[in-house]
């Protein structure tokens, strides 16, 4: 095991997963022992993680020894909800699933299982080679208010995954709903080199963040008009013919019908649609245009919106007009790993083991289908005939769509739905609809939690089980193979002393399959060497990866179209989406008026007049973690609503004041905040909070029902992106009071 003794201390190289950054840090033990977690001077910061300020890793042993850590597997011994356990052991907890699961799939198919997914602390890959070889479709997480429509549009558009490459050689950044500080902290490396070049930095958000503040033109959008704004742009750029002829003619498909539809978005009608005065957008196109390389960074401010394939959509028409395509510090597109000899992680999901049959009974299959299996299957006939081998292709495999299978819960409809295992994902406080959401586990017939922390969810699970973090396993990581770097570290720390025994996914979900008989597709007997048999054709080991930390394992090269076309039905980017177009949908961006889709009742809009947008990343939290560990919590230790100084008089709310926030579905109560750097009429609620001081019993389960904004969300069906499933986070209309 790669490390280094000095002294009485051990040092190990590792990659920190307590954020998107994803820094390399150095990790110090003392006979297996966490002492302390510091970054490595070493690592690309640049290219993965910036640090968190050093949050977190100041608190590392605060974390890692929290009471909140689960230690051992725990079986329901009350009622679910009542907070009683009885510890078990590992083989206990596998053989008693395992058993059941055989049951209910003898008795209801195996579509029964639900597996969710949660943040990317874990590696999916396992849990979905587990799914496949069960023979359930039926997966569901973030993706789609996360990196899913961006990832999914990107590869229809361009035919592969561009990622955030911002270098100091960009010359125009646009934050497309992100503050880039907190939600892309190796961008801001970059960014912040590339504004001490010269680069121009536009911002379109509806609150002023870090990243406005250092913007050279905020246009300060009304929540979900973003779209709007970059349809402009593109007429605008249009009309004014500065993009890249050269680069259009040859190498863009659809640019008339796209010039037709973006005529319909006039400077001046978006001006009304999105608050953003005409001549500012008019500067912010010109400034993108002039500018090359230049480069988007997108955050969950776009996705987690009704438009979020449109605008992604948008943003790509954007890039490609002004050739900004696969050029070094503009949208680069690196990958894909397989052409290295690495076994990606989509390849080691064994996709090809789901039926035909099975992947059609898939929730949603036939309604949100870019997100789903008939999406997935047209970009792997477009996307894998072309870039390495078949089923390396995929930046997430084919979702169930979550508000749906909610509801099929509930109904029993299609088909009766008894299981769920919920993997790194604490679902009452992250998913939408929280009444739902309760309700559904409730109905379970099996429900089983794989997590850090003992957490809301947590309390309604038969079984719960802990997890190994990153500290206590090895990893193994390329962004699932559509990065250019490939990162990998030991374990820094036993998963298993006598004062605890957490496993790996790996550990967990082979478990499970060598009990239900996919013991020839599980070979490895550990996490390590199921890793060095993916590094096996590759020029380096999984044993030097560790003690190197990374390697550029996929030499940067630009303009690939230039020999092979896009990885697209018609070898281009296509403006026009004949892939959108198969599945059904419009196949050019549009702008959708959401007033007439969440309030077609006036009376309703006048109850509740406020406009609320939710769940930006604040610095201490990352998701639904870290609100256990008591020196983060002091820094940030109540809810906060964010209301303009005007909005709040008039409802006679002073700041410090706790309010209720309350609309159709219910209320939830925080702590308002004055802030100028939010429009009238608009606020922000912090997201997903819970309060582990408080009871996990019922009716308490931490507090679940007191401040956490998704008891307010809407996440019906008709409401979504109807090409992703997004639901709407940003853009609800709720009312405020003392």
């Amino acid at each position: 095991m790669p490390g280094h003794t000095c002294g009485n201390l051990k040092t190990t190289k590792s990659w920190c997963w307590w954020c998107k950054g994803k820094c390399g840090v150095i990790v110090y033990t003392k006979k297996e022992r966490l002492i302390k977690v510091e970054l490595d001077p070493k690592a690309p910061a640049g290219s993965f993680g910036a640090g968190c300020n050093k949050l977190r890793l100041e608190h590392a042993l605060d974390w890692f020894y929290s009471g909140h850590r689960l230690t051992y597997p725990l079986k329901r011994a009350g009622l679910r909800g009542e907070n009683k356990w009885e510890v078990i052991s590992w083989e206990q907890a596998l053989d008693e699933i395992s058993k059941t699961l055989a049951i209910l799939k003898g008795e209801y198919g195996p579509e029964t299982l639900v597996v969710s997914s949660g943040d990317s602390w874990t590696h999916d890959e396992y849990k979905t080679r587990f799914l496949n070889l069960f023979g359930s479709p039926n997966i569901i997480g973030p993706s789609p208010i996360c990196m899913g429509p961006r990832s999914l549009v990107c590869e229809a558009v361009f035919g592969w995954y561009p990622q955030m490459s911002v270098k100091p050689t960009t010359k125009c950044i646009v934050a497309l709903g992100c503050n880039i500080p907190v939600g892309r902290p190796g961008v801001w490396v970059n960014l912040l080199k590339a504004k001490k070049n010269g680069a121009k930095l536009i911002a379109l958000d509806p609150r002023e963040t870090e990243t406005v503040q250092k913007s050279d033109i905020w246009l300060k959008i009304k929540p979900e008009s973003d779209g709007a704004v970059l349809m402009a742009m593109i007429n605008y750029i249009i009309k004014k013919q500065l993009y890249d002829k050269e680069f259009v003619e040859k190498w863009c498909y659809g640019f008339d019908e796209l010039a037709a539809r973006a005529a319909d978005y006039s400077l001046e009608k978006v001006e009304k649609i999105s608050g953003v005065p005409a001549e500012k957008i008019k500067e912010a196109a010109e400034m993108y245009a002039a500018n090359k390389p230049a480069a988007f960074v997108e955050g969950m401010g776009v996705e987690q919106q009704v438009n979020s394939a449109q605008i992604i959509h948008a943003r790509c028409i954007l890039a490609a007009l002004t050739g900004n395509i696969d050029v070094e510090g503009g949208e680069e597109l690196p990958g894909p790993h397989s052409a290295t000899g690495f076994i990606t992680d989509r390849q080691t999901e064994l996709l090809g083991a789901l039926s035909e049959e099975q992947r059609s009974k898939q929730i949603g299959y036939n309604r949100f289908k870019l997100h789903s299996w008939p999406g997935q299957e047209l970009l792997e006939k477009y996307i894998g005939g072309k870039v390495g081998e078949k089923g390396s292709t995929h930046w997430y495999t084919g979702q169930a769509n979550q508000s749906l299978v909610y509801r099929a819960i509930l109904a029993e409809k299609p088909y009766p739905i008894t299981t769920m295992i919920a993997s790194a994902s604490n679902l009452l406080v992250s998913h939408a609809n929280t009444n739902l959401v309760y309700n559904a586990l409730k109905k379970l017939k099996l429900f089983v939690v794989f997590d850090l922390i003992m957490n809301p969810s947590a309390q309604l699970a038969d079984y719960v089980l802990p997890a190994a973090s990153w500290l206590e396993r090895p990893q193994l990581w390329s962004y699932l193979g559509f990065q250019d770097a490939l990162v990998g570290s030991t374990a820094a720390v036993p998963s298993k002393t006598s004062n605890y025994d957490r496993r790996t996914e790996f550990d967990f979900w082979r478990g499970l399959g060598i009990r239900l008989g996919q013991e020839a597709h599980w070979p490895w007997k550990t996490l390590e060497e199921a890793y060095a048999s993916r590094m096996s054709k590759m020029d380096i080991s999984f044993d030097e990866l560790c003690r190197k930390g990374w390697v550029r394992s996929i030499p940067p090269s630009y303009r690939k179209y230039e020999k092979d076309g896009f990885n697209t039905p018609t070898g281009k980017v296509e403006l026009y989406s004949t892939i959108f177009e198969k599945l059904g949908y419009d196949p050019l961006p549009y702008y959708k008026d959401i007033s007439k889709i969440n309030i077609t009742d006036e009376t309703i809009n006048q109850k509740y007049p406020l406009k609320l947008i939710n769940g930006a990343r604040v610095k201490e939290y990352m998701q639904s973690v870290w609100r256990e560990v008591q020196p983060i919590r002091q820094r940030h230790p109540n809810p906060r609503l964010q209301m303009h100084p005007e909005t709040a008089k008039s409802l006679g709310i002073n700041d410090g004041d706790w309010v209720w926030i309350e609309n159709a579905l219910g209320r939830v109560r925080q702590q308002c905040m004055h802030f100028e750097g939010i429009e009238p009429g608009i606020v922000h609620a912090d997201g997903q909070w819970w309060y582990p001081e408080l009871p996990g019993e019922e009716p308490s389960l931490y507090g679940l029902w007191t401040s956490n904004v998704n008891v307010i969300i809407d996440d019906d069906p008709e409401k979504c992106n109807e090409i992703t499933g997004s639901w709407p986070l940003r853009h609800t209309s709720c009312k405020i009071y003392k």
